[in-house]
């Protein structure tokens, strides 16, 4: 039965014409933030590949907003989200360096620029209410920061009054998220639309979904539930990946719930290819090659609970990093589709088989200094210091 409804599908596109992308579509876009321009060239493009450095596309928690984002006391045994007590600075000296380290990320940013008012703490909380979506937090910036920066180290940055203040990296991955969520300005580019219907692929919600079911197939079919076009994926993710080995971010939730994930490696397989109609050659089309691609990228760590822990995770947010280690999770999602090339071999479109795809293909340059976001996180320049091999 599977092959059948392949075929079928395979003969839908045979009869269509050329599926070539919408202005919201253009893989050139990310010409404007790669190292290398976009291949359109289907011979040149490698059928796998990954990100040669392993210290980018870090797993990281989201930083769920219904706990107050990188405010939670991840590492406390009594962490309270929204409720806990701000401490005074004589309250800091008399704690340990490993009392210090139980607070959140945006209390030790604080505490190492000698704030003892708390800016980012309280302004992050204002951002965020424990009746927020369970899924909803700050996993674009996340996603983003883990393909510019290189996995932070744990550090410990010594304040004006002396207070020594640990940071462990899963700290500093969480500062970086949240300067990457809110950076207002730098070279953003994007290839697919964003679609707000509300539903999920077959097999694809999480039990805190709850009963979601596939939308309508018109609501599923509207130009912007139906991209990213296959053809600009393809062109996107072997040359950011296989050619400039540089990561980008995939939204890989195709309806309304966006997934921000870092890509990190993919590889296909080339099934054949399929008849052309006279349509497609009045379209340019010259051939229709039929892919399978398994795309790999970060995935989110968890927050420490016992039952996770009988579970048998390791997906843990960590005072470590965990670039080489198991803790490092990954996810794959695979991919059918047609690609569209014209005479001289380049991909002018495509087409999916699958009904699993991407909703966006993103990406925006660094800010190396940290100087440009809308929370006060400049800071960061003495506390970010990548891993080293």
């Amino acid at each position: 039965m599977l092959k059948l409804a392949v075929l079928a599908s395979l003969a839908l596109i045979s009869e269509s014409q050329a599926a070539r992308w919408n202005r919201a579509n253009n893989p050139n876009f990310f010409n404007a933030v790669a190292k290398e321009k976009m291949v359109a060239e289907f011979g040149e493009l490698p059928l796998k590949g990954q990100i040669r450095d392993d210290r980018y596309g870090w797993s990281e928690s989201y930083w769920p907003s219904n706990l107050g984002g990188i405010a939670y006391r991840w590492n406390h045994p009594n962490p309270q989200p929204f409720k806990y007590k701000l401490l005074t600075r004589e309250e800091l000296r008399g704690m340990s360096e490993a009392q210090i380290g139980e607070l959140s990320p945006a209390e030790l940013y604080d505490i190492s620029l000698g704030d003892y008012s708390y800016s980012l703490t309280k302004r992050v909380l204002r951002l965020f209410t424990p009746k927020d979506l369970w899924w909803e937090g700050i996993c674009h910036g996340w996603a983003l920061a883990a393909s510019n920066y290189a996995e932070p180290d744990k550090t410990v940055v010594t304040n004006r009054d002396g207070i020594r203040v640990p940071f462990g990296a899963s700290d500093v991955k969480g500062l970086l998220s949240m300067h990457d969520a809110y950076n207002s300005k730098g070279l953003y580019v994007r290839v697919g639309e964003r679609c707000s219907v509300n539903g999920k692929v077959h097999g694809e919600a999480s039990e805190e979904d709850g009963p979601v079911t596939f939308p309508n197939r018109r609501d599923a079919e509207r130009p912007e539930c139906s991209d990213v076009n296959a053809g600009a994926f393809h062109i996107v993710l072997a040359s950011m990946i296989g050619i400039n080995s540089h990561g980008f971010v995939a939204d890989v939730d195709r309806f309304n719930d966006v997934w921000n994930q870092p890509v990190t490696s993919y590889e296909s397989t080339l099934e054949g290819e399929v008849s052309l109609t006279p349509q497609d050659l009045s379209s340019g089309v010259d051939r229709k090659i039929h892919l399978k691609t398994v795309m790999t990228y970060g995935e989110e760590l968890e927050f420490y609970t016992p039952e996770a822990e009988a579970e048998g995770s390791l997906s843990f947010v960590s005072k470590d990093p965990v670039t080489g280690t198991p803790r490092q999770a990954f996810r794959s999602k695979n991919y059918e589709y047609i690609l569209e090339l014209d005479r001289s071999g380049k991909i002018i479109g495509g087409e999916w088989i699958s009904e699993t795809r991407p909703d966006m293909l993103w990406l925006k340059k660094p800010d190396v200094r940290f100087n440009d976001s809308k929370l006060p996180l400049s800071g960061l320049n003495r506390i970010y210091k990548p891993v080293i091999h």
